[in-house]
């Protein structure tokens, strides 16, 4: 479940950087914009209470973390291709 989102991040953050190399490096961020669906499933669910209020946002954020290593490792590894000369 955490794999997913994880991977598929670390991919398209990587897709995107081998794509634009040294120009357009803002576009790197795009993939933050992913963050958003976690956040607000997570305020959706507090909201509507129920059985597992307090879990199912927790796991939300959990799927907000992965989303963000992903992104964190792939804007790593892009960053260490432009330093080799």
């Amino acid at each position: 479940m955490f794999w997913g989102p994880l991977v598929g991040t670390l991919a398209l953050t990587l897709l995107i950087g081998h794509l634009t190399k040294r120009r357009f490096r803002r576009l790197a961020l795009l993939p933050l914009g992913l963050l958003l669906i976690p956040l607000v499933e997570g305020i959706h669910e507090w909201r509507a209470g129920g059985l597992f209020r307090e879990l199912v946002p927790l796991l939300w954020g959990m799927i907000g973390g992965a989303i963000f290593l992903g992104w964190l490792a792939g804007w790593k590894f892009c960053r260490g291709k432009e330093r080799v000369p």
